[in-house]
């Protein structure tokens, strides 16, 4: 919107999901603050939050040791063993820590479109969901008189990471990611499994997209 300041808020998320969508850890969500006004001085934990701050709002090593300590103390409690699948970024290091129940593979330097799944379709199948519900806000908040004089983008920092929560809810429930690690062919899902196009992934939820644009451009604002 023409005279509306933009907001410099950003916050990264660490996905991690298994091949066929079943299973999913809870999202690490990396921000700029340490205390969020919005959080109103509640801890992001007792929010239902697994968040770090940083100043670039990044995964940095200490941050992604930290969490890959997590994971690792929670599959031995679980008796489980897992291959966790990373790109070569340089903050993906588990330092000297050793781990007991979980197996680093990191995939080949410049692959990660083509064998990375979250870059196959899931992360565009992600921000389309999200997309649909920022624009169902907009609508929303365009169609009431009295909140039609502010932005009807601006929401904080709180709000945007629970429509994150409910849109991987949203994705982990459908076969988005089952159909992306398909995509790649780096693992096997079953005999009648074939490549599919990441077009597939996400096309759903542009459609649904689209239809809120539709309507939002009907408004006279």
């Amino acid at each position: 919107m023409r005279g509306v300041k933009k907001k410099k808020t950003r916050i990264t998320l660490a996905m991690t999901a298994n091949a066929d969508g079943t299973d999913a850890l809870p999202i690490l969500y990396l921000g700029h603050s340490k205390k969020p006004r919005c959080f109103n001085k509640k801890a992001a934990k007792d929010l239902g939050f697994d968040y770090k701050a940083n100043k670039k709002a990044w995964m940095t090593r200490v941050i992604f040791q930290d969490w890959l300590r997590g994971v690792d103390q929670n599959m031995r409690a679980a008796n489980r063993h897992i291959l966790l699948l990373l790109d070569n970024a340089s903050s993906h290091d588990s330092g000297d820590f050793a781990l007991t129940n979980v197996t680093l593979k990191h995939l080949p330097p410049s692959t990660t479109a083509f064998l990375q799944p979250m870059d196959a379709g899931v992360i565009a199948s992600f921000k389309a969901a999200y997309k649909k519900k920022q624009l169902h806000w907009v609508y929303n908040k365009l169609r009431d008189p009295d909140a039609i004089k502010h932005d009807p983008y601006a929401i904080d920092q709180l709000q945007a990471m629970r429509w994150i929560e409910e849109v991987w809810r949203e994705i982990t429930g459908k076969k988005t990611i089952k159909n992306c690690f398909r995509h790649t062919g780096i693992c096997y899902l079953g005999p009648k499994d074939t490549p599919v196009d990441t077009d597939e992934c996400s096309y759903e939820d542009d459609v649904e997209v689209g239809d809120v644009i539709l309507r939002l451009s009907t408004l006279q604002v």
